[in-house]
């Protein structure tokens, strides 16, 4: 079953999602404070809120593509199942078998 992945909004609002948010802020202000480096605090606010939802989104996208490739199975084995129900080997030659049957007591009327 597939489903919406969340856009980055209704991320920060999930309890996950706050949390990451607030630790992303303090590492952010703990690294122009206290270490004084801006691109310490850029690469970890970056790791702490993007990763988790990139590897959110692929999880989805990978998700949505295995519920597809499940869709395509099953519609190809009813079609499989549906063709083989109506023309199995035994029923054609029991057909065939009949035909002749009958073309031969034509010929013997005759």
């Amino acid at each position: 079953m597939a489903h919406d992945p969340l856009s980055p909004s209704e991320a920060l609002r999930t309890p996950i999602g706050a949390v990451l948010a607030a630790l992303s802020l303090l590492v952010f202000v703990y690294s122009l404070v206290i270490i004084g480096q801006i691109l310490f605090g850029v690469i970890v606010v970056l790791t702490l809120s993007v990763g988790p939802y990139l590897s959110y989104r692929l999880f989805a996208a990978l998700d949505a593509l295995a519920d597809g490739a499940q869709r395509l199975a099953d519609a190809r084995e009813r079609e499989v199942e549906g063709d083989a129900r109506f023309d199995r080997p035994v029923d054609r030659e029991a057909s065939e078998t009949r035909e002749r049957s009958s073309e031969r007591v034509t010929e013997r009327e005759r």
